[in-house]
């Protein structure tokens, strides 16, 4: 009898502690991208948070600022990030099948560090990075985004000419994600 109550009490514990913590995101529906308040579905903007959740993301945001401040100051931008627009191409998110992303979506980032995301002429929203390649690994690059209600986020870099592979890395708690991008000279132009 004690075994089967230890063995409850694991199951249990094991249950609870492989439960999804996520913020309360925003389903997507039949794989399109959806308009969010102040993000869309590849840079989500919370639901609703519990003050620890944003006392944990302020924690995070304090964090990831003071690595982007410090980092910046003893590297420039890269112009291969910097030189054009990085269209999404695809999600792809824990075990699940890629996503195919709606064309136009796009991300720019900028020389003086910070970023702008949308589709097509809208801009989303925005924010501030740092790519580094001074890294046991692969190049990383922190993502902090000017809606004070999202988590930084960090990804590991893979990239050969003008595709780009962002990876989600644990600390900030993105590892389950991965992106690709293509590269493009000119920003996206909505079809007539």
């Amino acid at each position: 009898m004690k075994n089967l109550i230890y063995f409850l009490a694991i199951v249990g514990f094991v249950s609870i502690s492989c439960k999804d913590n996520s913020i309360n995101e925003p389903e997507s529906s039949g794989g399109r991208i959806q308009n969010t308040e102040s993000g869309n579905e590849i840079h989500v903007a919370p639901g609703t948070i519990s003050p620890e959740e944003k006392a944990l993301i302020d924690n995070n945001r304090s964090h990831a600022y003071a690595l982007i401040e410090t980092r910046s100051q003893s590297e420039e931008a890269y112009s291969i990030l910097t030189a054009g627009w990085w269209i999404y191409e695809a999600i792809f998110s824990g075990g699940e099948r890629p996503k195919p992303v709606e064309p136009g979506y796009y991300v720019k980032f900028e020389d003086d560090f910070s970023y702008y995301y949308g589709q097509y002429g809208e801009v989303h929203g925005g924010g501030k990075y740092h790519l580094t390649y001074k890294t046991d690994g692969d190049p990383k690059i922190i993502m902090v985004d000017d809606n004070p209600n999202k988590v930084p986020e960090e990804w590991s870099i893979l990239s050969k000419e003008h595709i780009m592979i962002f990876v989600g890395s644990n600390y900030f708690g993105n590892n389950p994600k991965q992106m690709k991008l293509n590269k493009d000279l000119q920003p996206p132009v909505k079809p007539s």
